[in-house]
């Protein structure tokens, strides 16, 4: 019977999930783990249930049967041993990274609780000893605990992840952190297994150097649906859900609409992540909760939180990213994929498959090489909305930064200052979010100018697609004494964008203005996207004597 009259959105412990009557049960990959007693390393996008499972395994670990009695590992015919084993359990995120002191204080005192829980003391005078003198006491409890010990790390590159790539900061950090899984390696022969999670794998060789241990399993066969949803769990758990949004969608839409459709929708939006080449296709569950909720397709997982990781490496130095958005048939051989060593040297596509932008297509043995993709329509829009925001703030800076010299250049009417201005700024844009066409060019610059501040205090404004009785002219800047019509081409010439300005004749509107019209046609080159040719044409005969 249900407890809990909710779906489970945002709960990371599993007993109160079950207690909703929504839990996805994922015991069976939790009772292969701890049978098989490998220390276990594993990365999956942020908000796919890292938590839960780590809940999941510390509940199942501390010999709570009752609470999985209908789920897998509960039932008598799948044969698990239940035992109580010592629980080691931390949780990175909540690390104290500002500094190396602060993040070794910080990871003693979640040993201490831990210490206290069992009824030890935390002894020993450096982070070493601690732990390892910890783990000795814990193997030696008495009573009904089992002599080995299980070790669960969510979030293990939380206090590095976020630091400027190769600030004194992350390397000291990462210091501290090496230490501490150099000291859990050496004690490996007390543990039943070792489980470690985090959203990326590429910080792993920093904190884990000489840890070789470690079996990952991030595109493993044994862990392809371990997160996520499929779509019979979604089917099976969640009926009487999508059977209430597909009532409420064929009373808006006045037609019917089935459970079955409701399902194509999710699909296109949610469906897709695959961990694995032949493995189970998988929903995102935060996403999926959410719509199931509210009933409405939105972004939900990039609401929830924006890709820190991979806007900052891409902005940072965005020449060493290889990503052609028109075409989007990305390869990569595994060892790309789960690529370990430097942030500084790590490709885009493995930037983007180990932080979940993209998901294994397919698989081609021949070649060893997996071809890649965004797993649905949530994921695509979501990485173009980021990139182009990130880019759009970084190019505004710059033009707020150089403001007054373009401001005087265009009141000047110093077009090649100004020309010049917009290819520096253009320079900057990584190909890899350039759809190649004209309209995108526009947009660019219609963003860039924004930068400048045309603000009616300082009587300077700007009008985009400015209409006028024969068309729209693409831009109108206007400053105090002098407007600018420019039109812009791509692949063109500035000659016939000028032309174009004056066969329609985009500059009558302003003519009573009695200021100087300046007509200025750009064209953008393919290979460079900066303009390359621009003419221009100064109209003054308007003005009164």
């Amino acid at each position: 019977m249900r407890k809990i009259h909710a779906l489970p959105i945002g709960y990371s412990d599993v007993k109160s999930v079950i207690e909703t009557g929504y839990y996805v049960d994922k015991t069976r990959y939790a009772q292969d783990l701890i049978e098989k007693r490998n220390p276990i390393f594993i990365a999956r996008p942020r908000r796919f249930g890292k938590s839960l499972f780590i809940d999941t395994l510390d509940t199942i670990c501390s010999g709570e049967q009752e609470v999985f009695k209908n789920c897998h590992i509960g039932k008598p015919e799948n044969g698990y041993d239940w035992k109580k084993y010592p629980v080691i359990r931390l949780d990175f995120s909540v690390l104290n990274n500002n500094t190396p002191d602060l993040l070794e204080l910080s990871l003693e005192d979640l040993l201490t609780r831990i210490a206290s829980s069992y009824k030890l003391t935390l002894t020993g005078q450096v982070l070493k000893t601690k732990v390892s003198s910890l783990i000795e006491d814990m193997t030696k409890l008495s009573g009904y605990y089992a002599s080995k010990i299980v070790v669960l790390i969510d979030e293990y590159d939380a206090p590095i992840v976020n630091l400027p790539k190769g600030s004194d900061l992350e390397k000291a950090n990462i210091k501290v952190m090496k230490d501490f899984f150099m000291t859990l390696k050496s004690l490996n022969k007390h543990f039943q297994f070792t489980f470690i999670t985090g959203v990326s794998k590429f910080s792993l060789s920093d904190v884990f150097s000489g840890a070789n241990h470690l079996k990952d399993i991030t595109i493993d066969a044994s862990s392809d649906a371990m997160f996520g949803y499929t779509q019979e769990e979604i089917e099976t758990i969640f009926s009487e859900n999508l059977e209430t949004i597909a009532k409420k969608w064929s009373e808006k839409e006045n037609k019917k609409i089935t459970e079955s459709a409701v399902m194509g929708r999710i699909a296109t939006y949610y469906n897709g992540y695959k961990f694995y080449e032949d493995g189970a296709s998988v929903y995102n569950p935060w996403s999926t909760l959410r719509f199931l909720d509210s009933g409405k397709l939105e972004n939900y997982w990039y609401e929830s939180g924006s890709p820190t990781i991979l806007i900052n490496q891409m902005l940072a130095d965005p020449d060493r990213f290889e990503l052609n958005m028109d075409n989007l048939q990305i390869k990569a051989t595994r060892d790309e994929l789960m690529y370990t060593g430097s942030r500084n040297e790590i490709s885009l596509k493995s930037l983007m498959f180990q932080t979940g932008y993209l998901t294994i297509d397919s698989y081609d043995e021949a070649s060893s090489l997996y071809t890649l993709k965004f797993p649905n329509k949530e994921i695509e829009e979501s990485f173009q909305r980021s990139i182009r925001y990130s880019l759009e703030k970084s190019i505004k800076d710059y033009f707020i930064q150089e403001r007054e010299k373009i401001r005087h250049a265009l009141a000047s009417k110093k077009i090649k200052t100004f020309i010049d201005s917009i290819n520096t700024a253009f320079a900057t844009l990584p190909y890899y979010i350039d759809t190649k066409q004209e309209k995108q060019f526009h947009s660019n610059l219609h963003m860039l100018l924004q930068g400048l501040g045309f603000l009616g205090g300082r009587k300077m404004y700007m009008h985009s697609e400015a209409l006028s009785s024969q068309g729209r002219a693409d831009i109108v800047l206007e400053l105090e004494t002098v407007i600018y019509i420019i039109e812009i081409k791509y692949k063109s010439s500035g000659k016939i964008a000028l032309a174009q300005i004056k066969e329609h004749e985009y500059y009558r509107p302003y003519l009573l203005r009695q200021k100087v019209i300046i007509l200025l046609g750009i064209n953008f080159n393919e290979s460079t996207r900066m303009v390359d040719n621009w003419e221009c044409e100064v109209q003054e005969a308007h003005l009164e004597a």
